[in-house]
């Protein structure tokens, strides 16, 4: 009896390992990704920016007589 369940707790420790193992790569890989976003969100902001800007002068530019 004694030795099944030191086989259940040592099989129970080891799952328990294995999962923090995993919550830990899982936790570092939704890091990274984060920051990707957050890079990524910049970039766009940046891009949308200068778009922006481009249409306002494109718009402040006088067009000729003939459109």
């Amino acid at each position: 009896m004694e030795n099944n369940l030191e086989k259940r707790i040592n099989e129970l420790e080891a799952r328990n390992a294995f999962q923090e193992d995993a919550i830990e790569r899982l936790s570092s890989e939704v890091r990274k990704q984060q920051q990707e976003i957050t890079a990524l969100n910049q970039q766009l902001t940046s891009a949308l920016d200068l778009l922006l800007k481009g249409n306002e002068i494109q718009e402040s530019i006088e067009k000729p007589p003939h459109y």
